[in-house]
C-alpha cells in the first residue's frame, strides 16, 4: 500500500515530531563509500568528524572535573602566605561592590591547612594530601587563573566560558569546533551532572556564536539519560523508516535547488546524530559489562561515591 494512501498529513506530522531518526542514512552510506577523493570526503564529513590539531598532539583523552563548590585552591595546592599576618583583620574594596549578595563587614581567613613542598619539582600542597603527594611529580599546576565574581552562577560562567556574564561558547564546545569527536554516534560534548544541574544551568555548555552542532548535551543523573530518545510504542521499525526516507528525499530536493541554505544540513545532521543515539546511549551507560574490581576503583557501589563514580 502507498505510504501517502495509508497515512495522512496530520498523523505523518505527528510521527515525525515524536521521532528522533535519521533523515540521511543514504547520506551515511555514501559517507562511507566515499573514499575515493579527499574533495568528496570534505564535502561529506560531518562537523563533528575529527581534524587534526595544529600541533602534534601529546594526550589521548582529558577528563575534566568541574566541581561546583570544590575545595577552595588556597585549600589544597596554593598557598597564601601572607593570609596569615592579614588572618582576621578586616578588609574593605574602597565602595567597590563585585556583587548585591557583598554586605556587612568582611575578613581575611587564613587556610586552616598547613603546606609541605613534594618531589622533584617542589610542589606546593596541602598537608592533607598524602596520597596524591607521592606522585607531584606527575602533577601540572595551574595558577595562572583569577576570577572577579563571588557568585557561583557569575563565577561559573566564567570558568567554563571565559566570561562571566555568560553567553560565549563553552570549554566543551570550543574543544569539540576544534577537534571534532571520534565518536560520531554520540554528541561531541556530553555533559555529565552529577545529583542537580550546576547554578546558572544550561548556559555553562552553550555553543554561543558557533552552530548549533557544538552545544553540549546533558545526561540526566537519573532515570533516562536523554528523554523522547527512543520513538513511542505505537510507531513500527518500517512506519519510521519509511518516513525517514521520504523525509530524506524531500530534504535532498530541497537542498539541490537551494544549495546556499546550509541550516539545511544542519538539521539533517541532527537528525542522523539522534539515530544513532537511540542505539549508541543505552550501550555507553550500560555498565553491567565491568567487573566487580573495576566499579570498585571507582567507587560505584558506595553510598558516597556512587554517583560520581558512575560518571
Amino acid at each position: 500500500m502507498s505510504l501517502f494512501m495509508s497515512t495522512d498529513r496530520r498523523d505523518f506530522l505527528v510521527s515525525l515530531g515524536t521521532l528522533l531518526g535519521s533523515a540521511a542514512l543514504s547520506a551515511m552510506l555514501a559517507e562511507d563509500a566515499a573514499s575515493t577523493t579527499t574533495e568528496a570526503q570534505d564535502q561529506l564529513a560531518g562537523p563533528l568528524s575529527p581534524k587534526p590539531g595544529h600541533l602534534p598532539a601529546k594526550a589521548k583523552n582529558c577528563i575534566f572535573l568541574m566541581m561546583e563548590g570544590g575545595p577552595s585552591h588556597i585549600d589544597t595546592f596554593d598557598p597564601k602566605p601572607a593570609l596569615s599576618k592579614l588572618h582576621l583583620k578586616e578588609f574593605s574594596r574602597e565602595g567597590e561592590r563585585k556583587s548585591a549578595m557583598e554586605s556587612g563587614k568582611r575578613y581575611y581567613v587564613e587556610s586552616p591547612f598547613r603546606f609541605s613542598r613534594h618531589g622533584e619539582s617542589g610542589a606546593d600542597m596541602a598537608n592533607n594530601w598524602t596520597h596524591l603527594a607521592r606522585i607531584a611529580d606527575e602533577l601540572c599546576f595551574f595558577r595562572g587563573c583569577q576570577v572577579d565574581s563571588v557568585n557561583h552562577p557569575t563565577a561559573m560562567y566564567q570558568m567554563n566560558c571565559g566570561n562571566r556574564f555568560g553567553g560565549d561558547p563553552g570549554l566543551g564546545a570550543w574543544v569539540t569546533y576544534g577537534l571534532g569527536s571520534e565518536n560520531q554516534n554520540l554528541p561531541g560534548f556530553l555533559v555529565l551532572p552529577e545529583v542537580s544541574y550546576p547554578q546558572g544551568g544550561a548556559a555553562n555548555w552553550s555553543n554561543g556564536y558557533l552552530p548549533a552542532f557544538y552545544q553540549g548535551t546533558p545526561l540526566r543523573p537519573r532515570g533516562s539519560p536523554i528523554l523522547d530518545l527512543q520513538p513511542p510504542p505505537h510507531v513500527t521499525s518500517e512506519r519510521q523508516r519509511a518516513n525517514l526516507d521520504l523525509l530524506g528525499q524531500i530534504n535532498a530536493d530541497h537542498a539541490a535547488e537551494h544549495p546556499e541554505h546550509d541550516e539545511l544540513r544542519a538539521r539533517i545532521e541532527s537528525y542522523e546524530l539522534a539515530f544513532r543515539m537511540q542505539m549508541e546511549v543505552p550501550a555507553a551507560i550500560d555498565l553491567s559489562g565491568e567487573d566487580a574490581d573495576t566499579l570498585s576503583l571507582y567507587g560505584v557501589g558506595e553510598a558516597a561515591t556512587d554517583a560520581f563514580g558512575r560518571k
